[in-house]
């Protein structure tokens, strides 16, 4: 999915972590009946690599990207 986004940290979870998270994710979707999923998608912003929050991705202490 994200071969070369070193930076995300959902991009670099093992599998075991990603299959938690996703679970996660996926069951507070269903509990909100999808206002979570549209907030995602409509008000945040994304990474144009992996499509995955650009908040979860890593940044200097001057704030830009590390890539």
């Amino acid at each position: 999915m994200a071969a070369g986004c070193r930076d995300c940290e959902t991009c670099t979870r093992s599998w075991l972590g990603r299959l938690f998270q996703n679970a996660a994710v996926g069951l507070m979707h269903v509990v909100t009946i999808g206002i979570s999923y549209l907030v995602k998608k409509g008000f945040r912003r994304h990474c144009p690599q992996c499509k995955h929050l650009l908040s979860r991705h890593a940044r200097r202490a001057d704030g830009s990207f590390r890539d």
